[in-house]
């Protein structure tokens, strides 16, 4: 979730997450003698396979246990420190990441607890049920953290799950593995089934075993009548679309009843897990259960041909004086197509302005980025105008010919000074990633991730733009891009 508004917006936020240190002492008093009094140890997950829709699955041994981690393990000394950070640290909204979880294995704590396995008897006892639907899901494990991967296929412009009508005295395990084996020529395996009591809908779940070398990012096709895809979890929840395909609401609404069905587990040693205020820790465990963080999805604009060296090469850092410093730059989908499509700059003589000059190929490259510990920009942000005015004149110093064409460049008019900038990337030493909202000051801001560690984000695939029916100049009304 990001933090994106203006003062008054931001002022309210800051009252809402103020809290003075007697009531953070206080709290954390309480919640110790309340675990003391009602003697509340970890309460084992319940054996019932009655579930509901409705249901959030919880994959911690306790309940109340804030699985929003940080790293280490110095009771007192903590609390001193994370009232003396909500004193002093107001002076931006920051998103807070996963803890760091790349070092342990992963496990999928929905499947392991949450799916029966015997799906002929449960077959026999609802005959009634006749459409079975088929979740296909991967662990990508080619990234530093893993991630899910689920496959859908796209029919009449929507992306679907896969989908099986049971027969009468048909083998249902027999029949489902006889649509594996037709999808797939390697291993996978069949995990079990869920059935939503509020529904009355049926869900069989495989895990299709992760290739890497399988797992090469090639130029897609969004036009063909019948294609598969990956989907990744934030695809799915928060965009509800496979790039510009919307997704069939079943999936979405399957995924929005059961969150934890699109994330990964962690199992972190107590050692390792820093005690955060009003959560409680019991000595007899051993291991704590956290969520590795799911990847999000975003874009980068280019060229065809920039899009294709990226899948064989790698991402290229930004120039040094760019908007966040030298590092990698992501946007949605929406405005990538306008560095895809637009990114040529020159001027008009006769007017002197700038002219997006339309490209004969675009290319838009879909990443996953784990985003980590985020730091929000805001407009109203405070800065210092001869800092800003500094950095200008260094930019224009260092600005190459070349450089004034890259994506994230920014083009530079007298007197235009504002705050969506990073003067020393003194960010990094405590965040992954920096984000700016989509900002009108003076001139058009589009929304950037900048995240400064490549091992922190996966190009998955790229595409084609159709340039043939745009505008020839850049229009920001227009919105009827097509991919290929």
């Amino acid at each position: 979730m990001f933090f994106i508004g203006g003062a008054g917006k931001k002022k309210a936020l800051r009252e809402i997450f103020k809290v003075s240190p007697e009531e953070l002492k206080k709290d954390t008093r309480d919640v110790d003698s309340d675990n003391d009094e009602d003697g509340d140890t970890a309460r084992p997950r319940s054996k019932s396979r009655s579930r509901s829709r409705s249901r959030i699955s919880n994959t911690t041994d306790n309940d109340d246990m804030d699985t929003d981690t940080d790293t280490d393990t110095d009771t007192g000394s903590d609390q001193d420190a994370t009232i003396r950070e909500l004193e002093d640290n107001h002076d931006y909204i920051a998103t807070i990441g996963s803890i760091d979880t790349a070092p342990h294995n992963h496990s999928y704590k929905f499947v392991e607890d949450e799916l029966d396995y015997d799906i002929e008897e449960f077959a026999d006892k609802h005959q009634e049920i006749r459409d079975y639907t088929i979740v296909i899901y991967r662990i990508n494990t080619k990234s530093t953290l893993p991630f899910l991967e689920f496959l859908f296929y796209c029919e009449d412009s929507l992306c679907k799950l896969p989908n099986y009508k049971h027969v009468s005295k048909k083998h249902i395990r027999k029949e489902t593995d006889n649509i594996m084996d037709k999808l797939f020529t390697t291993k996978y395996r069949y995990k079990g089934f869920l059935h939503d009591e509020l529904t009355d809908k049926c869900f069989v779940f495989y895990e299709k075993y992760f290739r890497q070398e399988m797992a090469v990012p090639v130029l897609a096709s969004l036009q063909q009548p019948h294609n598969w895809y990956w989907v990744c979890t934030t695809e799915i929840i928060d965009q509800e679309k496979y790039m510009s395909i919307p997704i069939d609401d079943t999936a979405v609404d399957l995924f929005v009843a059961y969150p934890t069905i699109g994330l990964l587990q962690a199992n972190i040693p107590n050692v390792d897990v820093r005690v955060r205020v009003r959560r409680h820790t019991h000595s007899n465990e051993r291991f704590q259960t956290v969520h590795i963080e799911a990847p999000t999805i975003l874009y980068y604009g280019s060229t065809l041909c920039y899009a294709q060296n990226t899948a064989l090469y790698g991402l290229k850092r930004e120039p040094l004086m760019t908007r966040f410093g030298p590092f990698y730059y992501f946007t949605t989908l929406d405005h990538s197509f306008y560095w895809a499509c637009y990114h040529n700059t020159s001027r008009n003589p006769n007017s002197g302005s700038d002219i997006k000059e339309r490209n004969k190929e675009g290319g838009i490259s879909r990443y996953a980025v784990f985003t980590k510990r985020m730091k929000t920009v805001f407009k109203d942000d405070d800065y210092n105008e001869e800092m800003v005015k500094k950095y200008v004149e260094r930019k224009n110093i260092f600005e190459t010919k070349i450089n004034q064409f890259r994506q994230t460049q920014e083009i530079y008019h007298p007197g235009m000074y504002d705050s969506i900038y990073s003067y020393d990337y003194s960010w990094t030493t405590k965040y992954d990633t920096i984000y700016n909202g989509y900002y009108h000051i003076k001139k058009l801001v589009r929304p950037v991730w900048c995240v400064c560690d490549h091992r922190h984000f996966q190009l998955l695939s790229y595409y084609e733009v159709n340039t043939d029916n745009i505008p020839i100049t850049y229009d920001p009304t227009f919105s009827d891009y097509t991919l290929l």
